[in-house]
């Protein structure tokens, strides 16, 4: 790796940034503890009739025909799939299941709706004499949300549910989580997360860009090491070229190094202007490792949704440094603008055409989406930001910075959040606001889920679109 000159002022977590006219936007250092305020409502905890009707149907039963009973019932939810719903007028009973004999209790991790202050009203509920351990909750039909279960050899009481929120509590609670065997549904959350089971109710938006389509042309991905003069590291790239404009010259490249050039020289070198729009896509691994994200693209390209596009995936390297490049850090936008973007340009054509340029994100991802597109108006002039953390260095500060700045009308703003996101909702509501009263055009969109890759990925595809799609 390169070396580059002394840097004075302004630090940003021991790395020290000389301050100057391109620093038009800059965030105060503040660390990043994500806010973790009690659920505000309670969870529409219900009674299922299946449920029900199985309760009376063993009550007074021997335990043979009790456990022939229950067999009955465990093979008919095997052809039904897990959860169980069952409609009630316009909302739905949804009921999870967990079989176990040993289990001492049960604790259902529901994205943004288990709350780790207070466990009660997550904790499934044995059906006595039976292995059944059940929990339904009463959700409209727009809502979908993804799950994991705990089975416990501890009463969950000596998680001390009720005390104070612990991050090791709720690490030793996650550790002790399954996928429901019985669902038809999973998604892996990234390389080193949990395969997660999800449920869709009926009028839960529509994601019709997922799966792929028979004789659809397929894009091609291509993995590199790219080594950073910027960051001072090596970041894992992933590149998604559309069909027709394969990655011939791409395979088997691994050392972003060594086609840099000198960091003086990098901000004039914009690499090979064409015709491809770009998005830059953080939390790389998340998708690139999500089979769904190239059908999307494909299908997206082939419908004519979306022109031709090249998509840049950035992962992290680990917690500490998604932590440290997510959290409005100056470099981490250096690095995109002046190293990544021109190295892609010399593989693939893409613009260089702010207007069709997107960078895109989640959570940290999506915060640095608004940010990087702030900083680098020049190269970034559409944000795609799903529940982005704008809580972040503190309360309302990044959305009141927004409104006096000049470039936020330059911007294209397509902002996504979940409803069940009760310490993300009224920020992003906020920065809307904010947005349209300085007239800056944003596409804004509620879903009924959490913190949620299985509300990203259909979000994901309708932000392409609005952002770069044609009509």
């Amino acid at each position: 790796m390169g070396s580059t000159a002394p840097r004075t002022e302004g630090t940003f977590e021991g790395l020290s940034r000389p301050t100057g006219p391109n620093d038009v936007f800059d965030v105060p250092r503040s660390p990043v503890v994500p806010p973790h305020r009690p659920r505000p409502y309670p969870l529409p905890v219900c009674t299922s009739p299946r449920i029900t009707a199985l309760a009376a149907a063993v009550v007074d039963l021997d335990e043979s025909a009790t456990a022939a009973a229950v067999a009955s019932f465990w093979a008919q939810v095997a052809v039904e799939g897990t959860p169980l719903v069952e409609s009630d007028g316009t909302d739905h009973v949804v009921t999870f299941l967990w079989r176990d004999d040993a289990a001492q209790s049960v604790v259902l991790h529901l994205n943004k709706l288990t709350d780790f202050h207070d466990l009660r009203q997550s904790t499934m509920r044995r059906l006595p004499g039976t292995d059944v351990w059940h929990l339904s909750y009463r959700m409209p039909g727009t809502w979908r949300g993804s799950y994991t279960i705990g089975p416990l050899d501890v009463p969950v009481s000596e998680f001390d549910p009720t005390g104070a929120p612990d991050r090791t509590l709720w690490q030793r609670l996650r550790s002790a989580t399954v996928t429901d065997p019985l669902n038809r549904f999973p998604l892996a959350d990234g390389p080193d997360g949990p395969v997660l089971s999800t449920v869709s109710l009926p009028d839960a938006p529509a994601q019709p860009w997922l799966a792929p389509r028979p004789g659809t042309p397929s894009g091609t991905i291509t993995v590199h090491r790219f080594e950073s003069v910027a960051l001072g590291g090596t970041r894992t790239v992933r590149l998604w070229a559309p069909p027709g404009d394969g990655q011939a010259d791409l395979g088997g490249y691994g050392d972003g190094q060594a086609d840099l050039g000198q960091r003086g020289d990098r901000q004039a070198d914009l690499g090979q202007c064409g015709d491809l729009a770009v998005v830059v896509l953080l939390d790389g691994d998340l998708w690139g490792d999500q089979g769904a994200l190239g059908s999307t693209l494909d299908n997206l390209v082939a419908a004519g949704r979306i022109p031709p596009t090249a998509v840049l995936m950035v992962d992290p390297v680990d917690m500490p440094t998604r932590t440290r490049d997510l959290a409005c850090n100056p470099y981490f936008v250096d690095f995109l603008v002046d190293e990544l973007l021109p190295w892609a340009g010399r593989r693939v054509p893409i613009t260089v055409d702010p207007a069709r340029s997107v960078i895109a994100g989640q959570s940290l991802g999506g915060l640095t989406a608004a940010y990087a597109a702030l900083r680098a108006p020049h190269r970034f002039g559409a944000v795609l930001s799903q529940s982005g953390s704008f809580w972040y260095p503190r309360d309302d500060w990044f959305a009141t910075r927004v409104a006096g700045t000049a470039a936020v009308r330059d911007i294209r703003w397509y902002l996504e959040v979940g409803t069940r996101e009760w310490d993300l909702l009224d920020r992003t509501r906020q920065l809307r606001d904010i947005l349209r009263a300085a007239d800056a055009p944003v596409d804004y969109h509620e879903y009924d889920g959490g913190h949620d890759p299985v509300c990203w990925r259909g979000g994901l595809a309708d932000g392409l679109i609005a952002l770069v799609g044609r009509a």
